[in-house]
């Protein structure tokens, strides 16, 4: 037949074959791959360098963010209370996720585009997180600290372009090893950041600036950061995999959505053969209307139906992953309560430091409030700012050692869809239990605070566990949204569509968990109103897991079954 339209073929190079087989295919390609055959060493080093130094900064901050918020005083001079900073403190975190939720995808696309690339926007972002901790070094308000906070948030996105230059570099063979790198990094940063945070806020600790010492310590990580990625990195984009890039086009508009808008917005004339007339195609009006139809034929949405599911999942399981350690963190720095039976105690305390037990160092409760056991008791342990880095260090070494030593062998024995699956059934767990570790019997009176071998059991248990968990499913979870990407050419776009999805889904658990729900626990009595509620969320996201799939056929555009 002339004029023939050729069927659209679809061939991928030997990288995108492997990105698309199935675990236990998979065997035979990773079996040589190792830390140490790992290639562009120096490359992957300095991309994991601009997120270990923001890590840092996270953790530093982490550790004294609570107390500058109670430095902030309120409108009527008076300190602000418990509930108060837990809410401040959501805002703070959700306000940085607003600006990554709209400018994480277009982070993505400048990554892709020839023009801008990987290297500029990630110096692009360092410099402008840098200039966001000097901000916040000097503000003496809340206000003040929202505004740098929601400056800093433009920076958030670069995490996608970060991990799609690694996951361009690394390949299909060591996808399970440079997946890892960005989450090591953080963890490294969780474990100093602390560390660090809460050794030069004690320094600096007084003045009109007395956090300033910390916020400088971590903008001048970040500008040196961003000076040796501008020296040493290679700003060059990876080979195209495409042999003809005319062969097939992306669309980031589903395709039900372009033919509304063909149908109701752009009607044209419409011609029809004159009856009883022959119609004759002369050969350049033929070319054009082949060329026609491979464009139509030939424009693949990068909707697919497992792609819409990985992000569904990856909405619930950022709510609760990333609202845990700021609710933990208030948590443990909630006043103890104290109850009735302990007057005494108090009463000694008062006595052998005056002023320091007064009501303001115990939790409030509601005027007649009992507790009665399992779900209606209320406080938290009153940890100052080295215990809380100690904790948080702690959580940060073991995801650590976690994610170095036992993911990739467990990738490779589970696989990395059931993996994923596996580790989201023992987070409702770690939360449930969580509050629990405020009606435990402490070797301190209130309002010090706890201490005592059975809770620093019970916490150093529960923060393993929960470590365990995470470092299998961040890594596992960003391993199938690559997986999900239907051309490795739009990986930096589909990355920053994950990176904006998530930053929503953490604006919203650090609103609705830290903000709302932990406050409203703590006016009514139930410290584990917002552990038990995240505990739920939890359980919502492993069943959702389970509809995840692998199989090639879940590629298959949402437009195609129609």
């Amino acid at each position: 037949m002339e004029n023939a339209v050729p069927p659209l073929t679809t061939q991928r190079t030997s990288e995108e074959q492997a990105s698309f087989l199935l675990p236990a295919q998979q065997d035979e390609q990773l079996a040589a791959a190792s830390w140490a055959t790992m290639p562009q060493k120096i490359q992957l080093a300095l991309l994991t360098l601009a997120r270990l130094v923001e890590a840092l900064a996270g953790g530093s901050r982490q550790s004294f963010i609570i107390f500058q918020l109670r430095l902030f005083m309120q409108a009527d001079g008076l300190t602000p209370s418990t509930a108060t900073i837990a809410l401040q403190l959501s805002l703070l975190r959700s306000v940085s996720a607003i600006p990554e939720f709209f400018v994480s995808t277009v982070w993505g696309v400048l990554a892709d585009h020839p023009r801008v690339g990987h290297k500029k926007v990630i110096i692009l972002c360092l410099l402008i997180s840098g200039i966001s901790s000097i901000g916040m070094a000097f503000t003496r308000s809340f206000a003040g600290a929202m505004v740098w906070q929601l400056f800093g948030g433009l920076s958030t996105g670069k995490k996608a372009v970060l991990r799609s230059k690694i996951r361009g570099i690394s390949g299909a063979k060591f996808e399970s090893r440079g997946v890892l790198l960005l989450p090591a990094a953080f963890n490294a940063g969780s474990i100093l950041g602390p560390l660090l945070g809460g050794f030069l806020s004690e320094v600096s600790m007084g003045g009109y600036w007395p956090f300033m010492l910390p916020y400088a310590m971590n903008a001048l990580m970040k500008l040196c950061a961003a000076a040796m990625i501008a020296l040493w990195l290679d700003g060059s984009r990876p080979a195209d995999n495409r042999k003809n890039k005319k062969d097939a086009r992306i669309s980031l508009v589903p395709k039900w959505l372009k033919q509304l808008f063909r149908k109701y917005l752009q009607r044209q004339p419409q011609y029809e053969r004159l009856p009883g007339q022959e119609y004759e195609m002369d050969d350049s009006e033929g070319q054009r209307l082949v060329s026609k139809s491979r464009e139509t034929q030939q424009t693949v949405s990068i909707w697919t139906l497992r792609l819409l599911l990985t992000l569904a999942t990856r909405v619930l399981v950022t709510i609760h992953i990333f609202s845990y350690p700021s609710l933990l963190s208030i948590f443990v720095s909630t006043p103890r309560y104290k109850p009735e039976d302990e007057n005494s105690n108090a009463a000694a305390f008062e006595r052998a430091h005056p002023g320091a037990g007064n009501s303001s160092s115990f939790v409030q409760v509601p005027q007649g409030y009992h507790t009665h056991l399992p779900f209606v008791f209320t406080g938290g342990l009153s940890f100052n700012s080295r215990d809380l880095a100690t904790v948080l260090a702690i959580r940060g070494f073991v995801s650590c050692l976690l994610q170095l030593m036992l993911f990739p062998r467990l990738c490779k024995v589970f696989g990395r869809l059931p993996l994923y699956r596996y580790s989201l059934l023992i987070f409702p767990v770690t939360y449930f239990l969580t509050p629990y570790l405020a009606i435990i019997r402490s070797s301190t009176p209130a309002p010090l605070p706890a201490a005592g071998i059975p809770l620093w059991a019970m916490l150093l248990s529960i923060l393993a566990i929960q470590a365990t968990a995470r470092s299998m499913a961040l890594p596992a979870g960003a391993m199938l949204l690559n997986a999900a990407c239907p051309d490795l050419s739009v990986l930096g776009t589909i990355n920053g569509i994950g990176a904006s999805v998530g930053a929503g889904a953490r604006g919203l658990g650090h609103l609705v968990m830290t903000g709302w729900l932990y406050g409203a626990g703590l006016n009514s009595g139930i410290v584990g109103t917002a552990w038990w509620g995240m505990s739920a969320i939890a359980t919502i996201a492993a069943i959702v897991a389970a509809y995840v799939s692998e199989s090639p056929s879940a590629d298959k555009s949402l437009a195609d079954e129609d």
